[in-house]
C-alpha cells in the first residue's frame, strides 16, 4: 500500500512539474450573450417554422422532403437564418381576413335590433 502511495505521489509532482498551466479566463459581455441567444432563438424560429405540418406539406408539393430542408437549415449560415427569421415575422398571422368582417357585422346588426327594441 505504501508503494502504491509513494507512486501516487511521484506521478502528481511529475505532471505538475510538466505540464504546463495555461489558463485563460475573462469576463463576457452582455452583448456577446445576447447576439448570441438571439442567434439561437433565431435558428428556433426557423427550425420551428420549417417543422409545422402546413410548411412541410408546401415543401413536398415543391419537392422538398421535410428531412432534407431540415437539413438545409442547418445548413445555413447565421445571416441567412436571421434573413429568413426576419422574414416569418414579416409573414401575416394565417387567418382568414374576411372572417373578420362577418363577426363585425354580426354585432353590429345585432346591437341595431336590441336598439329598435329598446326604444
Amino acid at each position: 500500500m505504501k508503494f502504491f502511495s509513494r507512486l501516487v505521489c511521484r506521478l502528481l509532482i511529475a505532471s505538475i512539474a510538466l505540464l504546463p498551466f495555461s489558463v485563460q479566463a475573462g469576463m463576457i459581455g452582455t452583448d456577446q450573450v445576447v447576439a448570441s441567444a438571439a442567434a439561437q432563438a433565431n435558428r428556433d424560429k426557423v427550425r420551428d417554422f420549417v417543422a409545422r405540418a402546413d410548411v412541410a406539406k408546401q415543401l413536398e408539393a415543391l419537392g422538398l422532403s421535410a428531412t432534407n430542408a431540415q437539413e438545409r437549415v442547418n445548413a445555413m449560415t447565421q445571416e441567412e437564418v436571421n434573413k429568413v427569421a426576419g422574414k416569418i415575422d414579416a409573414l401575416p398571422a394565417g387567418a382568414d381576413n374576411s372572417s373578420g368582417w362577418w363577426w363585425a357585422a354580426g354585432v353590429i346588426v345585432v346591437a341595431l335590433i336590441i336598439w329598435y327594441f329598446w326604444k
